[in-house]
């Protein structure tokens, strides 16, 4: 028996010994794990930061987003019509530059950019908000040069309205929630594309901060490659396997032009996954969250294996598959809902 093991069963006589033996070791632990957060300190200050010579294609639409959002916003605001949005407008053109000269005019963030700066145009044209003419020169000249799809593009829209006369959306998306289960058990039988892409466009409808959109899902089907993946989490033992596919979900942390909004990438994909879910059981896929509680050693591993870049932050793995007739699942029941609201 080695020496640890004997001075353990010695240490584990005496209770009292022991409780302060448990205690100092989990103290020293704490202390040891710290590098952990040392490790998300500076992968953030590494990704999240636009001030960058030459921005990856990533940065560029996120700071494009992040503007015409910004007037998208503003022209849905209630109250009287007034100039607003001029520092916004300015950028967005500049960046808009930049863009083009990267070929990507086809790019629907481009195109929206487009689209919205043309509608900010047509409104400050249509109420005389610019009598002055401080911008809007500067934007018509801009358009001159720059082709929009007029409509397609246009901003705001009309809210979309739900009939609820006969309760049956409601109805519907209670059954959705109530149908959607985590699912531990698959068929031998692979999800065909289309309807894993018809399931991720609809989970694309999520909101994100500023409608950046940071998500990025890899879909790994590989034998091989999936049995990598998997031994780098801890949850799966006994169906992961089995799962035909399983989506590496991630957010992108350079979509976010600092550190105070660190948490963004992991609310932004939390809201995705759970949109991804909801839409997959919509197409009757099932699913199975994975977390990604691991340690930077473990990340980086994974990170290696699927080629993702530093700023790729990993939110879940998600085995998905059909699930075989007659399935258990957990019952899994919710807490009492006045346990979790209060109204102030």
């Amino acid at each position: 028996m080695q020496l640890k093991q004997k001075l353990k069963q010695m240490i584990q006589k005496s209770p009292l010994i022991w409780r302060a033996y448990f205690r100092v070791k989990t103290e020293i632990l704490r202390i040891t794990n710290l590098r952990y957060y040392w490790y998300d300190i500076t992968q953030n200050y590494k990704a999240m930061n636009w001030r960058t010579s030459d921005p990856k294609r990533a940065i560029i639409s996120s700071e494009l987003i992040f503007l015409y959002h910004k007037l998208e916003k503003g022209l849905v605001m209630p109250g009287p019509k007034r100039l607003f949005g001029l520092e916004p407008a300015r950028s967005l053109m500049e960046i808009l530059n930049k863009w083009d000269t990267r070929n990507l005019a086809s790019d629907p963030v481009y195109l929206g950019a487009l689209g919205t700066l043309q509608s900010y145009h047509d409104r400050i044209l249509e109420f005389n908000l610019d009598e002055k003419d401080v911008i809007l020169s500067d934007v018509k000249a801009f358009l001159i040069n720059h082709d929009c799809q007029r409509g397609a593009y246009n901003t705001p829209c009309k809210l979309m309205t739900i009939d609820t006369s006969q309760n049956s959306d409601h109805k519907h998306f209670k059954t959705l929630m109530e149908a959607r289960r985590s699912v531990r058990n698959f068929i031998d039988k692979p999800v065909p594309r289309e309807i894993l892409l018809d399931s991720i466009s609809m989970a694309q409808l999520s909101p994100s901060a500023c409608n950046r959109q940071p998500w990025d899902i890899k879909i790994v089907s590989d034998p091989e490659m999936k049995k990598k993946l998997l031994s780098h989490q801890n949850g799966n033992a006994g169906f992961g396997h089995l799962a035909p596919h399983i989506a590496v979900i991630s957010a992108d942390a350079s979509c976010f032009f600092g550190v105070i909004e660190k948490p963004e990438p992991y609310i932004d994909g939390g809201l995705f996954s759970m949109s991804l879910i909801l839409a997959l059981k919509a197409n009757n896929v099932s699913s199975c969250c994975l977390n990604w509680c691991v340690r930077p050693k473990t990340d980086k591993a994974a990170h290696k294996l699927l080629n993702l870049a530093p700023s790729q932050r990993i939110i879940m793995l998600m085995a998905i598959g059909y699930a075989p007739e007659d399935t258990s699942v957990p019952r899994s029941p919710r807490r009492d809902v006045n346990d979790i609201v209060s109204f102030i």
